[in-house]
């Protein structure tokens, strides 16, 4: 057995190499710090690298650079990479983290970095050069800069609709934005040639503000660079930020996506948004299908399994052509508040000497909330509701202009299958019925364009 996995690893590395010819080893990364539980300046720093196993090998240690914003005063720490935790995202990338405790001499804002070469040559939206990665936190013994709950998605299917979501996160509760950035090159300088990765105009390259999910259609086979940025913000007034590089590998295949049936014991205000009232329970299904016949998987992450008290629960049988994933929660009265709990449950499938993974996003609000269409389009770039729908969807989604909305329909690998041009009559938020009786049951890709630009991609489910 080790052998025969020893064996698809190594074709899968030849297969990737094939695409990140000339590659280096680093592919991306990120800083993070918390607090210790030693108290005081005491904090842990963690970072993590993503390896191309085709490359050279990683550096053993990674000299990081602690700068107080306001004093200028530098030091430098050496971090060591843990052997035994290195891990494998998927054949042919691994993840590595170094993590170690340091003591700051004051408190303040300190800004993090590291640097270290060489992105890969086979880079089609830039050019190689070294990887920057830096996090600005303000130390004073309780504050932890954001994090990301999710790893990346390495692996993009040539003309298949991408969802991923790295689900950024503030342990402080600070309030956090989110956003599409510039890979820095050396010395922490942006990238003067950056363009985001290639895709169809139908679902242009774009990271939803409200749920943190990135979509694109993809439209070119190669390795594509990508910088998110996070914001923290406390009482209005901005303490910190970090940013995450990843690259993007797309690759044509033959596999068919997995279709995903979600059902729930409530219906969601908005698309996949549930309002939750506190000692209610929201009990969800998620039952996968997949026609290749491929070993599928599926998992979940997110805010409310890490709560100390009353946490979310999910239970998963997964197989060779179909997985299922039991959800169960009941919050309480303490775990009301206006901003929504995200959670996103990862599909993972095997198609030949791939694994290819899809995040689907949702969002749950706990409290006695007024909803309807307005409410869910506060919260939503985009959403559909029924949802599943069975004779017509509404469609409702927020316009800054009277300019023509392209409004495109898509089945799940990509095809498409529909257009509606809309014509507007006033900015601001617009709700469209679609007769969906045309449509055969499955799952869909709803996008929204406006002057060549998203306004949001969200899935439809056609019931019988």
């Amino acid at each position: 057995m080790k052998k025969n996995l020893f064996l698809v690893l190594t074709v899968v590395g030849i297969c990737l190499s094939t695409i990140t010819a000339r590659a280096s080893h680093m592919m991306g990364g990120q800083i993070t710090l918390a607090p210790s539980s030693h108290g005081g300046l005491n904090y842990v720093l963690t970072y993590t690298a993503y390896r191309d196993t085709v490359g050279i090998p990683i550096a053993v240690t990674a000299n990081i650079t602690f700068t107080d914003s306001v004093s200028g005063v530098t030091f430098t720490r050496s971090f060591t990479y843990d052997s035994a935790n290195v891990i494998m995202l998927v054949p042919g990338v691994e993840q590595y983290t170094y993590s170690d405790s340091v003591t700051f001499p004051n408190a303040g804002n300190w800004f993090i970095s590291y640097e270290e070469c060489c992105r890969n040559a086979a880079i089609l939206n830039m050019n190689p050069g070294c990887h920057y990665f830096y996090a600005n936190v303000m130390v004073d013994s309780v504050n932890a800069s954001p994090e990301f709950l999710n790893p990346p998605i390495i692996l993009a299917q040539e003309a298949v609709p991408f969802y991923y979501n790295p689900l950024p996160f503030d342990a402080n509760a600070d309030s956090i934005a989110w956003l599409l950035d510039i890979p820095l090159d050396c010395n922490g300088v942006p990238s003067g040639n950056y363009v985001l990765p290639s895709s169809d105009s139908l679902v242009p390259f774009n990271m939803d503000p409200i749920t943190g999910e990135i979509t694109f259609l993809p439209n070119l086979v190669g390795n594509f660079q990508v910088s998110v940025r996070v914001l923290e913000y406390r009482n209005g007034v901005l303490i910190g930020d970090i940013s995450r590089d990843m690259q993007i590998i797309v690759v044509p295949s033959a596999n068919t996506p997995s279709n995903l049936i979600l059902n729930a014991n409530m219906n969601p205000s908005g698309n996949k948004t549930y309002t939750v009232a506190p000692g209610s329970s929201l009990n969800m299904t998620l039952n996968l299908y997949d026609q290749d016949m491929q070993n599928i998987t599926i998992n979940a992450s997110g805010e409310a399994f890490m709560l100390a008290n009353n946490p979310a629960q999910f239970s998963v049988t997964n197989g060779v052509g179909s997985a299922t994933l039991n959800f169960n929660w009941t919050p309480d009265a303490s775990q009301a508040r206006e901003n929504p709990y995200f959670t996103t449950f990862r599909v993972s499938e095997v198609f030949g000497l791939y694994v290819f993974q899809s995040d689907v996003t949702i969002s749950m609000r706990v409290g006695n909330f007024t909803t309807g269409l307005n409410s869910a389009s506060a919260e939503n770039s985009l959403s559909v509701t029924p949802n599943p729908a069975r004779d017509f969807a509404m469609l409702q989604f927020e316009s800054t202009s009277t300019e023509k909305a392209v409004i495109n329909i898509l089945s799940q690998d990509g095809k498409l299958v529909k257009t509606i041009d809309q014509s507007l009559n006033s900015a601001g938020l617009q709700v469209v019925k679609i007769s969906t009786s045309e449509f055969a049951k499955g799952l869909y890709i709803m996008s929204v364009v406006q002057g060549g630009k998203s306004l949001g991609v969200t899935r439809l489910i056609i019931a019988e």
